[in-house]
């Protein structure tokens, strides 16, 4: 490797002319280079700056080399120096150049199947008890015993993008899957290979039409290995890695629609019989395995793959609340959707809602999310909030429920029906003391926080009459400044809901006499936007504003 660039050339080529033009192993003769201390980091030199012709051959003797000797792979790409440059070589222009690059790249990525091939055969026989599993310096002058310490170039060489698809094949897979069916079982040397074989699989799933390009091969083979080999597994790294790699599985095949109905259902078994399992055991695990587990079962639900009525032991159920009783700062937005999708599904009973006794920590946690300006929590947490209020409503037997406010209306059924309380979450009045939050995220620029923030102003009205009334009259400053906005463009379903809300508020005062301190300040600002919203023009406000200020006009103390 010495002498000039033209001497440098000359050499690489009478070596790549003596790899190329013999039909006997030479891989002997090569032996005694490794001594070289200095070939190494000057072949790479070569690569990264020498003439394209120089780096031209330099690649093609370097792939050569490890073609005839395996025990080379790992000198030059178990660091990332090689791989990094020929990354960038792969962007140059000179014709030249591309093609030994393309030449070493598909050289080296031959020499993959034959170690597979063999680092399988060692582990078998380190199995059978016919081999230690014993690792050499790669320096050292001893054979090693097996090839299973050359595994690691696999996954250097998949974290090169030059290398990535070329790498993974038909047969590249199938070596894949027997390694991860042997690693379900122990062996010598298991902990350190489990770990890599893992990130060599995370690496490939890290490319999604490679996934979709062999959809069985991952299905039906590489995810039930995974559940196997979490299951039991002292090395935290490792079960993170099986839940990961499950997790970019499925969500690659939730992003795109199943070819045909037999991978659906394969999809459907793995949720069953791989996922659903060992959920009680991925939801109690290190960190951040719960996080990723709890968001794997609420697309699996989302897509139905997996039904609410999977998951309804009381210990699933107890498990996805559990948040809500410790550290709010600790929550994650899976927390909150997965109770939110629980407590939708009609499948749930009322009764175990109740028996939780949750719904002042979901108040809570509102008040948390807002105050901390945690905008992606609200819509979850609001919605959590609708779905506990909603099973006292839609439990009033016979009656749909709508949308539109129908607090003010004496003929209404709904409002005709008396709550079911046997029926109803017991705790839900508890929600009277955050309709302050309530009303000021109804006021939300945000038009889906706003539209469920008023809806549950008026449920808690309908399943609360008397804490939703204290809650609401206690807070008339924030009522006042959502009905301003009507002339700035509010949607009318909102200020028709305050509407409601005011009035029906306004009667339950009354009629139960109740004593609260209303500034007379406050109620005169509201009467004169009534007065406004009852010439509008627009029917539903002027009939709602009309009922309205009647009941204003019966407060007491207020006249």
């Amino acid at each position: 490797v010495k002498g000039s660039s033209r001497e440098q050339q000359i050499s690489l080529n009478l070596l790549n002319m003596a790899m190329l033009g013999t039909h006997l192993s030479i891989g002997r003769y090569l032996m005694p280079l490794v001594e070289d201390k200095n070939l190494v980091p000057s072949l790479i030199s070569f690569i990264e700056q020498g003439s394209e012709v120089l780096r031209g051959k330099t690649l093609i003797f370097v792939a050569l080399l490890c073609k005839n000797a395996r025990r080379w792979l790992p000198h030059f790409f178990c660091s990332g120096k090689l791989l990094s440059t020929v990354d960038r070589l792969a962007k140059e222009k000179d014709g030249y150049l591309h093609q030994c690059l393309d030449a070493f790249v598909n050289i080296v990525s031959c020499t993959v199947p034959g170690l597979l091939d063999t680092i399988t055969a060692d582990i078998q026989q380190i199995m059978g008890g016919r081999r230690h599993a014993h690792v050499t310096p790669l320096a050292g002058r001893a054979t090693p015993k097996t090839n299973v310490h050359l595994f690691p170039v696999v996954l250097h060489l998949l974290g090169s993008s030059s290398f990535k698809r070329r790498v993974v094949s038909d047969q590249v897979l199938r070596h894949l899957v027997n390694l991860v069916k042997l690693v379900e079982s122990a062996f010598q040397g298991r902990d350190d290979f489990q770990i890599t074989l893992l990130r060599v699989l995370e690496s490939i799933v890290e490319e999604p039409s490679l996934v979709l390009q062999w959809p069985s091969v991952f299905i039906c083979n590489i995810l039930p290995s995974l559940s196997a080999i979490y299951k039991g597994n002292k090395d935290g790294d490792a079960r993170f890695l099986c839940l990961k790699i499950l997790f970019d599985v499925v969500v690659i095949f939730l992003n795109e629609p199943p070819n045909d109905g037999q991978q659906a259902e394969e999809l459907k078994s793995i949720s069953q019989l791989h996922f659903l399992p060992l959920y009680p055991m991925f939801i109690k695990d290190e960190d951040p395995i719960p996080i990723y587990a709890q968001k794997l079962l609420l697309m699996l639900i989302e897509f139905d793959y997996i039904k609410i009525s999977d998951i309804l032991n009381v210990e699933t159920v107890q498990q996805c609340f559990e948040f809500l009783l410790g550290d709010l700062s600790s929550a994650n937005v899976n927390n909150v959707k997965l109770c939110m999708a629980l407590a939708s599904a009609p499948e749930l009973e009322t009764k175990v809602l109740s028996q939780l006794k949750v719904v002042r920590r979901i108040g809570n946690l509102l008040e948390f999310v807002n105050a901390k300006e945690m905008e992606d929590f609200l819509e979850p947490t609001l919605g959590l909030c609708r779905a506990f209020l909603l099973r006292s409503i839609c439990h009033r037997k016979g009656l749909p429920y709508v949308k539109e406010p129908t607090l003010l209306s004496d003929s209404s059924p709904e409002m005709n029906t008396p709550i079911d309380q046997q029926n109803c979450v017991r705790d839900i009045a508890d929600f009277g003391s955050y309709v302050g939050v309530l009303l000021e995220l109804s006021g939300s620029q945000e038009p889906n926080v706003s539209d469920i923030a008023s809806e549950c102003v008026v449920l808690l009205l309908k399943v609360a009459p008397r804490e939703g009334t204290t809650g609401f009259l206690t807070n008339l400053p924030k009522v006042t400044a959502i009905l301003d906005c009507w002339q700035r463009g509010a949607a009318h379903l909102l200020v028709q809901r305050m509407l409601h809300a005011l009035g029906y508020s306004c009667r339950q005062y009354f009629s139960h006499a109740m004593i609260l301190s209303i500034a007379l300040s406050e109620v005169s600002k509201i009467k004169l936007i009534v007065s406004q919203l009852s010439k509008c023009g627009i029917p539903a406000l002027v009939t709602a504003a009309a009922l309205v200020a009647s009941e204003l006009d019966r407060l007491p103390r207020c006249r």
